[in-house]
């Protein structure tokens, strides 16, 4: 069992529920968010839009949620200073988010002026660093090794828990040889990951979507990912429907996964209700019932303290805690 540090595993407890499962939802959103408000023209999407929305969601989702895991721009800190969910968990994204950019930003940026310094010393609870990886690149697989060990340092040293995000992409090869490759590469960025520092895993389900009619193959991927690895991992929605996700999440919470940071699956369509009246209806029913749905489902998960422990503490501990660096 790997030990964590003592404000780590706090910070864990605070996003998760009591049984040590997370059901956390996801808004932090970029361009995904624009292109679900206006499909037809994204970039005419308003910041003031992006807030009002993420606001609304989070408003209405919080009691529901463990956590809310929310961007620098449209949402963690109005979250803390309007109240949106004083009672929720924070984690916060760290990259520079653009994911409607093509050709893929292979390469992973963080956004100007911001670390995880910054998100501790807002009292944030957690670290996200969403990259894309794939380990048989041999040009940018290093570097992006290289950047997720430094955040990871950063982490450590602010005492804060980093949740990993690596996504995915294909190399120049054939649709059947990138399916073929899909599970093993999923899994070797996970160890990657936690091998540099990560202390959460936020993977896309460990199979690609050619297999999904099977159940059985599916459930021994993510029971591949659980054996693979030693911290906790969490599910994504990665823009499923609902259906689709809840049968993801039953299958990998029971092969050993902790829980979910769901985000489309669980608020898209309120996305395209224009009526804030009626969107908030929806909010407050189907978007309540799909967090309590995921609740009940991600108890069947491996709790995360199951993999993580804190580290030894004794009447001395504090002693020797380095806690924050000092300014």
């Amino acid at each position: 069992m790997r030990q964590i540090s003592i404000g780590k595993y706090r910070a864990l407890q605070r996003v998760s529920t009591a049984g040590g499962h997370f059901n956390i939802l996801a808004l932090d959103h970029h361009d995904a968010l624009r292109r679900a408000l206006n499909v037809a023209v994204p970039e005419q999407v308003k910041d003031v839009e992006m807030v009002a929305f993420k606001s609304q969601v989070a408003r209405a989702l919080a009691p529901a949620v463990s956590a809310v895991l929310l961007d620098p721009l449209y949402g963690a800190a109005q979250a803390i200073s309007e109240g949106w969910m004083a009672q929720a968990g924070l984690l916060v994204e760290l990259e520079r988010a653009g994911y409607a950019m093509q050709p893929l930003p292979l390469l992973t940026e963080i956004l100007p002026n911001w670390n995880a310094g910054k998100i501790k010393r807002m009292g944030a609870d957690g670290v996200k660093l969403f990259y894309y990886y794939n380990c048989d690149d041999a040009e940018r697989a290093p570097q992006q090794d290289a950047l997720l060990q430094r955040i990871a340092l950063d982490c450590a040293a602010y005492d804060i828990p980093l949740y990993a995000e690596p996504i995915l992409y294909p190399l120049d090869e054939d649709d059947h040889e990138h399916q073929a490759r899909f599970t093993q590469r999923v899994i070797t960025a996970a160890q990657r990951a936690e091998v540099l520092g990560a202390d959460v895993l936020k993977m896309e389900f460990p199979l690609h979507p050619a297999y999904w009619h099977d159940a059985a193959t599916m459930r021994s991927a993510c029971e591949a990912l659980t054996d693979a690895t030693t911290v906790p991992w969490v599910l994504l929605s990665a823009g499923v429907n609902f259906e689709s996700f809840c049968q993801q999440v039953e299958i990998a919470c029971s092969a050993g996964a902790s829980g979910v940071i769901a985000g489309r699956a669980v608020w898209g369509e309120a996305a395209q209700i224009a009526d804030l009246d009626a969107r908030e209806a929806w909010l407050q029913t189907t978007g309540r019932e799909r967090m309590r749905t995921l609740a009940e489902l991600v108890q069947a998960g491996q709790p995360w303290g199951t993999r993580l422990t804190p580290v030894p503490v004794s009447t001395t501990w504090y002693q020797d805690y380095q806690g924050m660096p000092q300014p």
